[in-house]
């Protein structure tokens, strides 16, 4: 079920990003008394966010985040989150042990901005 943002700017952890190839994970509301919604993706705990890119273009994008006006309205948007999780030592090595290189996972979750959420 898509969710509906009506605040900024609007945290989403990567590891809660809904990305399941719907029409729209989440609806963004953008009206005259609230005409800019930026989210911003927070990493896994030792991870971190590598970029943020969104088509088609429009939408301002930033290392982190992604605004939406009220000129995106009523078009779906495909946000590609880049992000890297915390390595992890295998069970039973020491902390001097070779480390696994980091994981560069994406997401792709699609934001729609409209003037309501839906019912």
């Amino acid at each position: 079920m898509a969710t509906c943002i009506q605040s900024t700017p609007h945290t989403i952890n990567v590891g809660l990003l809904q990305d399941d190839a719907s029409d729209t994970d989440y609806y963004v509301k953008v009206t005259s008394s609230m005409p800019t919604i930026r989210v911003v993706f927070t990493p896994h705990a030792g991870g971190s966010i590598d970029g943020v890119s969104v088509t088609p273009s429009g939408p301002s994008t930033g290392d982190d985040w992604v605004e939406f006006t009220t000129a995106h309205a009523n078009t779906i948007y495909t946000v590609q989150v880049d992000y890297s999780r915390a390595s992890v030592l295998a069970e039973g090595h020491e902390q001097d042990h070779h480390v696994h290189p980091l994981e560069t996972p994406t997401k792709f979750p699609k934001f729609k901005p409209q003037p309501s959420c839906p019912p």
